[in-house]
């Protein structure tokens, strides 16, 4: 027990020293060749691993054949869901470049360090089994260096930096890494290999286009697709299946496949523009307090011509060309007529005078009946860091 005590510290004290290192040193001085010095890295702890610990080989039971079919099954069905929904709200081209070089050092080496990190948390978890206080203290140190290879550098201080950081990073890493440990511990490495391979290589570095659904819903599918998964898998795992377990049973579909399913409709429905209802991410600060930058809000379509009165907060293009696509929100401080048309007059709550143009009855897209506070922080920042890199 003493022996196998060392072992497991020095394979966990390797990685935290690696961390340190990673941040202090090669951030600095060797950025450049960071990818390839964390895959030579990763090659020679799985190498220690396997010295120290030995090796078992991954066996392909029943019960791996149900969760790798469960697994494949949601990952699938998100990313078809995904882009269909992107035929609704559009597509950004990828933002990483096509050129050999560049994929190899975005596609090649990830995958390859991927694939490393896999396997030296299969060898150290199967070695430890009977000892999970150790799996428990090497899923957080594998979240903190997939923490440390994503952000560079971060500033505790702004608040909206840490929101941003926590919703689309921290969260989403550690609810992938517990989910990889508890698949991994029961029937090995090649689920979580194949969920690494889709979800964070084909469809961050692939695919040529990606839908615009903007930060805030990639994060929240990010952290829901693992939880889905592991409620379909708990009850197999739970009673060790060693039968097929087909997707689809005859009894219907379970709460997990309708809350799934719930989540991708409202999805839909809140980012398309398309339905009665939807929602917007506020990018100003124009209507503070009532409103403030960060805000999502809803937005109902009504009839501008009966639909408004002074006093309400409307939804509105910025011009009356069919082609216009910046959206404010303000509040209608008067109701007034333009060429024998209703037209109105609207104010931020935070300026000091109100706006210089009329809005028009075609430029309003409908009326705010809430707000959901802070939500859209993660958008708004990339929407703004675009800007400014533009």
């Amino acid at each position: 027990m003493e022996k196998r005590l060392v072992k497991n510290s020095i394979i966990l004290l390797s990685m935290v020293a690696y961390i340190f290192l990673f941040k202090t040193v090669i951030i600095t001085y060797a950025l450049k060749y960071s990818n390839f010095i964390n895959a030579s890295f990763l090659a020679i702890l799985l190498a220690v691993s396997i010295f120290f610990l030995g090796y078992r080989k991954d066996k392909s039971t029943v019960l791996f054949q149900n969760i790798f079919k469960y697994t494949a099954f949601y990952v699938l069905l998100t990313g078809f869901a995904i882009y269909g929904i992107g035929f609704f709200v559009g597509f950004l081209k990828n933002a990483y470049s096509r050129e050999f070089l560049t994929l190899v050092n975005n596609v090649v080496i990830p995958i390859i360090v991927y694939i490393l990190l896999e396997l030296i948390r299969y060898v150290f978890i199967w070695a430890n089994k009977d000892k999970k206080a150790f799996i428990v203290v090497l899923t957080i140190i594998i979240i903190a260096f997939e923490l440390v290879l994503k952000v560079r550098s971060f500033n505790f201080e702004d608040f909206e930096a840490v929101f941003r950081f926590a919703s689309s990073t921290f969260l989403p890493t550690i609810v992938k890494n517990v989910f990889f440990t508890y698949v991994c511990y029961h029937v090995g490495y090649r689920v979580p290999i194949f969920y690494r391979m889709l979800t964070d290589v084909f469809y961050v570095y692939i695919v040529p286009i990606i839908p615009d659904l903007g930060e805030y819903l990639h994060s929240i599918i990010a952290i829901t697709l693992p939880v889905i998964i592991y409620i379909n898998i708990y009850e197999m795992v739970d009673s060790k299946c060693d039968k097929p377990r087909p997707l689809i049973q005859k009894k219907g579909f379970s709460f997990p496949d309708f809350a799934f399913g719930a989540l991708l409709v409202l999805m839909v429905c809140l980012v398309s523009g398309l339905f009665p209802i939807y929602m917007i991410g506020i990018g100003s600060s124009s209507m503070s307090p009532t409103i403030n930058k960060g805000d999502a809000v809803v937005i109902q379509k009504i009839n501008p011509e009966t639909g408004i009165k002074e006093g309400d907060i409307i939804a509105y293009t910025k011009s009356d060309r069919d082609d216009s696509s910046v959206i404010i929100v303000h509040r209608v401080s008067e109701i007034t007529t333009e060429e024998g048309a209703k037209a109105f007059v609207t104010k931020g709550d935070a300026n000091k005078t109100k706006d210089v143009s009329l809005v028009k009855a075609k430029q309003i897209k409908g009326i705010v009946r809430f707000r959901i506070p802070l939500i859209a922080y993660p958008t708004i920042l990339v929407n703004d860091y675009m800007e400014n890199w533009r």
